[in-house]
């Protein structure tokens, strides 16, 4: 059994950690962690190297200094169970971790104990000097086998020690003990690669010419990390830090504010020797007291209140009164309501731009390059939203698909996906409210737009409708495009697409109405409202795209294919039920989009938990039913969340089989870009957690125009009158709940004129 520290190591217990310049008023700290058999004075002049309102505390491993008389640690397990329990001691304020060699070990293993409790967590982790761990399961230490003098010979080689001490017998029985322990937890330890990813932002350091950390291996950091904000190379070897101090503190330092190194509006070079983007500190860098005092990166004010009314229609009245870019997304009764742009990321085929919008004038852009794809562009800048505990809402059009599946791009360059991070966001539930602003004056401003919200509520929508022609409008179009599909398919050119048709609504439309009312006459997996990048839509989405659970990589897709109406009559739509499983048409394109979605999840989950949890049950959706399965995986080590939505997107649903053909023949015959139709709506928490709804039974306002638009999928088989009525039964969803805007003509009438019967009939 692996020794386990004896002397007082409670969470407690201050025994743990060396504050060489105490500060009990800090707005921050630094925990250090330090090289194989290094003490805690390597971290010594970091105290004098920081603003005054940072302290920096270095841990004091058993038997070393006043712990000297312990039994040392000797595996990495034991050692990071310990530290985790008695640094959250520290965590009482915002916290950054920085470990060396050695010590960028324990940092990791500490972080993702701090993470998998739910409790306090650093906000951001700084590596120096260390392989990534898959590269030391590849490449293992031979150091716990080495002898005294094996010990003293690699000392030698890291530099860092001078050989004057390293060849003085004395200091060698000083040096030894502690290096023996440490090369023991090093020699010895075995990274847990099954461990999901940590989503604590993490900046990777080395030196140029450190023999112990090639930049190739401290790159792989990115298998065990989700949020790599940067890779540096900085002059010198092993121990490049303590000739380097101030560019390695305002890393630190940078870290600590939430900022990624490409914040001076260009991206970073994958191997910078310096921390760019960091707004540079006035003064001579060699003392702490002449560096600008630290600004952390903003957090979330949050007020908790108790609600009485109905918690849709007060998150549709909040949306109804905004005069700002707004997203409401609910989830199953759970809704999220996001107001303003306090940063905003838009995403091309060719970069993603961050911009933070309440940053003095002449700000400019951040700029993350696609390199390595469209989507690992998104994820290093949301790496560096310079917020803390954020919730980004958006979406995401149908082109999107085109740079993930090698087709070329649209004409223009349109964003592809628009994510906002709130300045004011609202998390409403059955009873209750939490109030989220970034300006804590704002908060008592949005608890009474929350309450009068709230007082509207009950009266919240209308028996009033504008009517669509659903059921002729380009009908005879709809059907060529149907049948020249079929010979594609036929022909063999591929298996399954999705061809849509596009209806024009052309009396103005109340949108917050018309969600109340549509949600009311609908059971959607997930539903939205939004005014954001141009765009207006209110959706009723029957399945999603995939959702991510960020803190353990679990992966769910939900693919719907094969449709009937349902129209409230029991024996009716038991009958087309049961017609439902019999059509060999909807049967075939059910399985056949099951099968592809489980070949995506293999993409990225592990093969052993890719599994089918419910295989072509019915899942009613307003105006119709559908086949519908689940599917459910684990995101494989190194994967991360951006890759699952990759995979996955489009909505097999929505697209085709395959689907770059697919999304080939919809372009061509559908003759312009989708837009958000078949695309997604979704919200993307910092811990890596991504909920993100198709975008279908929705109307769209854009450009000065309104219309509805649905789809039908196209097998060999299919026929097209049938894939026509297909449309008409999905668009119903929406048509019946359109409710005009205020003032405006109803069915080509006079607002005093009496309302269409038939809209009102459809809609009770």
């Amino acid at each position: 059994m692996a020794d386990r520290p004896s002397g007082p190591g409670a969470p407690d217990s201050d025994s743990w950690f060396r504050r060489y310049a105490p500060r009990p008023d800090a707005a921050a700290r630094i925990v250090c962690f330090g090289p194989a058999g290094g003490a805690p004075a390597f971290y010594r002049d970091w105290a004098r190297a920081v603003p005054d309102d940072i302290e920096v505390v270095s841990l004091v491993l058993p038997g070393r200094e006043r712990r000297a008389a312990e039994r040392p640690v000797t595996a990495m397990s034991d050692l990071a169970d310990a530290v985790a329990r008695a640094v959250v001691t520290c965590m009482d304020r915002p916290t950054v971790f920085f470990g060396h060699s050695m010590g960028a070990s324990v940092a990791f293993e500490v972080t993702r104990r701090l993470e998998k409790s739910r409790g306090p967590r650093p906000v951001g982790l700084v590596l120096s000097g260390r392989p990534s761990p898959r590269r030391l399961l590849e490449n293992p230490s031979p150091v716990a086998e080495y002898d005294d003098a094996a010990i003293i010979e690699y000392l030698r080689g890291l530099g860092g020690t001078p050989h004057e001490l390293l060849d003085d017998p004395d200091v060698r029985e000083f040096i030894l003990p502690p290096c023996r322990a440490d090369f023991q937890v090093i020699g010895r330890y075995v990274p847990d690669l099954a461990h999901p990813r940590i989503t604590t932002p993490v900046r990777v350091l080395l030196g140029e010419s450190d023999p112990a950390t090639p930049i190739r291996d401290a790159e792989r950091w990115a298998e065990v990390a989700a949020a790599i904000t940067g890779t540096h190379v900085l002059p010198g070897g092993h121990f490049y830090l303590l000739d380097h101090l101030d560019l390695v503190v305002d890393h630190v330092l940078s870290t600590l504010r939430g900022e990624a190194a490409s914040l001076n509006g260009t991206s970073a070079a994958p191997h910078s020797t310096e921390p760019r983007g960091i707004p540079r500190l006035t003064g001579p860098t060699r003392s702490g007291k002449e560096r600008e005092a630290v600004t952390l990166a903003p957090a979330y004010h949050e007020r908790q209140i108790r609600l009485g009314g109905d918690v849709l229609s007060t998150a549709a009245a909040l949306s109804e009164t905004s005069a700002d870019s707004y997203v409401l997304f609910e989830n199953r009764g759970a809704i999220g309501w996001a107001e303003g742009e306090h940063a905003t990321l838009i995403v091309h085929e060719d970069r993603t731009v961050l911009t933070v919008n309440d940053l003095a004038d002449g700000a400019v852009p951040a700029v993350f390059t696609a390199e390595r794809g469209v989507l690992q562009a998104l994820d290093q800048a949301l790496a560096a939203v310079p917020v803390r505990e954020w919730r980004a809402y958006g979406w995401a059009t149908f082109e999107l698909s085109y740079p993930l599946h090698g087709l070329p791009a649209t004409e223009g360059d349109a964003p592809l996906v628009h994510l906002a991070i709130p300045a004011r966001e609202v998390r409403l539930e059955e009873g209750s409210a939490l109030l989220r602003a970034l300006d804590e004056t704002e908060l008592d401003d949005l608890e009474r737009r929350v309450r009068s919200a709230e007082a509207l509520s009950g009266a919240f929508g209308s028996t009033r409708r504008v009517t669509a022609d659903v059921d002729g409008h380009d009908a005879d179009a709809y059907k060529a495009a149907v049948a020249g599909a079929v010979d594609e398919i036929r022909a063999g050119k591929l298996a399954k697409a999705i061809l849509s048709r596009v209806v024009p609504v052309t009396s103005p439309v109340d949108f917050p109405s018309t969600f109340v009312e549509g949600r009311r006459g609908n059971d959607p997996a997930r539903s939205f409202l939004l005014r954001l990048g141009g765009w207006e839509t209110v959706g009723f989405s029957p399945e999603i795209v995939v959702g991510v659970t960020g803190d353990d990589g679990y992966v769910v897709a939900q693919p719907l294919a094969g449709t009937r109406a349902l129209e409230g009559d029991r024996e009716g739509d038991s009958s087309r039920r049961a017609e439902l499983y019999r059509d060999e048409k909807e049967v075939f394109e059910h399985a056949a989009s099951v099968r592809l979605v489980v070949e995506e999840l293999l993409q990225v989950c592990t093969e052993e938990s890719v599994k089918v949890d419910d295989f072509m049950s019915i899942k009613e959706r307003g105006s119709v039913q559908h086949l519908a399965s689940r599917l459910s995986g684990t995101l494989a080590q190194g994967r991360g969340a951006w890759e699952a939505v990759a995979a996955l997107f489009p909505a097999v649903t929505a697209s085709g089989i395959p689907k770059a053909e697919g999304c080939d023949l919809i372009r061509r015959a559908e003759g312009g870009p989708r837009g958000l139709y078949s695309g997604a709506v979704l919200t993307v928490d910092a811990d890596g957690t991504i909920d993100a709804a198709l975008v279908l039974r929705s109307i769209y306002r854009h450009e000065g125009r309104t219309w509805l638009r649905s789809g039908a999928g196209i097998v060999a088989n299919s026929t097209p009158e049938r894939e026509l009525e297909e449309t008409r039964e999905k668009m119903r969803s929406v048509s019946r709940f359109l409710v005009p805007a205020a003032h405006a003509a109803v069915g080509g009438e006079t607002p005093d004129s009496a309302l269409d019967e038939q809209s009102a009939a459809l809609a009770r």
